[in-house]
């Protein structure tokens, strides 16, 4: 019986943190995949980078960009194919090999990206600021160094120690 205890004791304690962590996840999920408008144009985070990306990339592949994003060709496919179907990006086929498709954003897509990096220095500023003057730009430092290995342990092949 105190087994049991024991590790409930230590679940509720460790718990805690593993709560916040869960917590920041889930609400900064909902922000990406919530609608921006940029210019009149409804995107959620994942289709305005991805249309960046591009803009960035040009000739990149929906295979690459969905290794960037750690997302399913499928996934990808789906967000070129809004971005194509509105005008920011078209697809070309590589010379002397109609299977790869390299994506290239068109001047709609490239006026559309640089609203989006507007937007993007202006908030990410904005956020930065805040977060030091609540925090302290070392414990800001702190929290990237930790979420870079965070990143580390999660693309690794041993996942299990989480």
């Amino acid at each position: 019986m105190s087994h049991i205890s024991d590790i409930n004791s230590a679940y509720q304690k460790l718990n805690v943190r593993a709560d916040t962590l869960y917590e920041f996840i889930i609400l900064y999920h909902n922000y990406i995949y919530s609608h921006h408008t940029y210019e009149n144009e409804n995107f959620n985070m994942m289709e305005i980078h991805t249309l960046t990306y591009i803009d960035d990339s040009p000739g990149i592949t929906a295979t690459e960009l969905s290794k960037k994003w750690h997302k399913s060709k499928s996934a990808i496919s789906q967000v070129v194919k809004k971005l194509v179907d509105s005008g920011y990006v078209e697809k070309r086929y590589k010379e002397n090999n109609e299977k790869s498709v390299c994506l290239y954003t068109t001047e709609k897509g490239q006026r559309l990206s640089s609203v989006h990096k507007a937007y993007d220095v202006a908030d990410i500023t904005q956020t930065t600021s805040y977060l030091i003057e609540q925090c302290g730009e070392s414990d800001l430092n702190a929290f990237y160094r930790i979420i870079e290995k965070y990143n580390e342990l999660l693309k690794s092949e041993k996942p299990s120690l989480l």
